[in-house]
């Protein structure tokens, strides 16, 4: 499945969350990289998660920039093993800028 549009990126992303969990998802990650796959932090983290990869190869960095749905996977699992779920996640993006 290729994901092309943030309207795609958002309905893949949907499906894998509740509808709760989405809204906070929808800000989330609005404020982390607007939902852009190729976005760059200037902290050097990746896509729409912003994920943080330190210890990867350029070419390992650039194959997650180009892959939309292997980003939300990855950071729909990193947000359920770090936080339990997205809102948790939300909440302490607030307090803190970063989750």
């Amino acid at each position: 499945m290729t994901l092309n549009t943030t309207a795609e990126f958002k309905d893949y992303a949907r499906k894998l969350v509740t509808a709760k969990e989405f809204r906070c998802l929808t800000q989330l990650w609005g404020k982390e990289s607007a939902w852009r796959p190729k976005a760059i932090s200037p902290t050097n983290d990746y896509g729409i998660p912003q994920r943080n990869m330190p210890n990867h190869t350029k070419k390992q960095r650039e194959q997650f920039l180009k892959n939309p749905k292997a980003q939300i996977d990855w950071g729909i699992g990193y947000i359920r093993h770090r936080y339990g779920d997205v809102c948790t996640a939300l909440e302490h993006h607030k307090r803190r800028n970063w989750y």
